[in-house]
C-alpha cells in the first residue's frame, strides 16, 4: 500500500517560485502542513493564500539562508509551530549561466549559494533531527542540467551536479536511519500546458505530481537514482 502524507509536516525551500507554489499546493491537498520558505514575501503570500483557500495549512517564512544558524532557526520554528517535521523539499530557485572564461563572478556566487549551499545548510540542519526520530524524507528538485553538460550552463550546471552528489551522499549515509532521499531532475517546467505550436509542455503541475508520487511510495521499495522528468 502507498504511504499516506496526511498529517505530515514539510519545509519547502525556494518558495518564491512558481514550482514551489505548485508543489506546496499539491502536498497540502494530500494533508501536509507546509512551511514555505523563500525570499519574496509577495510570492510566498500568494502561494499560501491559494493553499488556505483550498482548505490547506501553510506557514510562510521570509528567509535568505546564509548560515547554518539561519537554517536551524527555520527547523526549530517549524517544530515549535507544527510539533514535528517529516519532509524537506528543496527547490532550486533560479538559473544563471555563462561561458566559463568570462562568467560573471557575482552571478556564479549567487547561483552556487542559492542552488547548492542552501540545500547543504538545510540538510545539515535537519538530518540530526531525522536521524534521532528514525524517519524523514528529503526531496531535491534540481534540473536536467545535473544529468548532462550543456554549453553556457556555467554555475547552474556545477550547482545541479553538486546537488545530485549531495543527495547521493545523504542517501548512502542515512538510509539505515529510516531516511529516504529523492532527486527529481526536470527540464524547464511551465505553467501553460501547451506551447505556441500546440505541443505539450512539461508543467509545474506535472512536477508536483511526481513529487507526490515519490513521497507516497511504500518504504520497502528499492530507491531509484535521480529521476529525469
Amino acid at each position: 500500500m502507498n504511504q499516506t502524507l496526511r498529517g505530515k509536516t514539510a519545509i519547502i525551500t525556494g518558495g518564491s517560485t512558481e514550482l514551489a507554489a505548485a508543489v506546496s499546493l499539491e502536498l497540502a491537498r494530500e494533508g501536509v502542513q507546509i512551511n514555505l520558505c523563500g525570499r519574496q514575501k509577495d510570492m510566498l503570500d500568494m502561494a499560501a493564500n491559494a493553499i488556505k483557500a483550498d482548505g490547506g495549512i501553510c506557514l510562510t517564512t521570509v528567509s535568505e539562508i546564509e548560515s547554518l544558524e539561519n537554517a536551524e532557526q527555520i527547523v526549530q520554528a517549524t517544530c515549535e509551530h507544527f510539533g514535528a517535521i517529516d519532509l524537506l523539499v528543496l527547490i532550486s530557485p533560479f538559473w544563471s549561466g555563462g561561458l566559463i572564461h568570462n562568467h560573471n563572478v557575482k552571478s556564479w556566487d549567487l547561483v552556487i549559494n542559492a542552488n547548492l549551499r542552501e540545500p547543504f545548510l538545510m540538510t545539515r540542519s535537519i538530518l540530526p533531527l531525522f536521524r534521532n526520530q528514525g524517519h524523514g524524507e528529503i526531496m531535491a528538485i534540481g534540473s536536467d542540467s545535473g544529468m548532462g553538460i550543456f554549453q553556457q550552463d556555467g554555475a547552474y550546471a556545477v550547482a545541479m551536479h553538486g546537488l545530485k552528489t549531495l543527495m547521493e551522499l545523504i542517501h548512502i549515509e542515512n538510509s539505515e536511519h529510516g531516511i529516504r532521499a529523492h532527486t527529481l531532475m526536470p527540464g524547464l517546467a511551465l505553467n501553460t500546458p501547451f506551447d505556441a505550436d500546440g505541443k505539450p509542455n512539461l508543467t509545474t503541475k506535472d512536477v508536483s505530481e511526481w513529487v507526490n508520487w515519490l513521497l507516497t511510495r511504500p518504504d520497502h521499495l528499492r530507491r531509484n537514482g535521480p529521476i529525469l522528468v
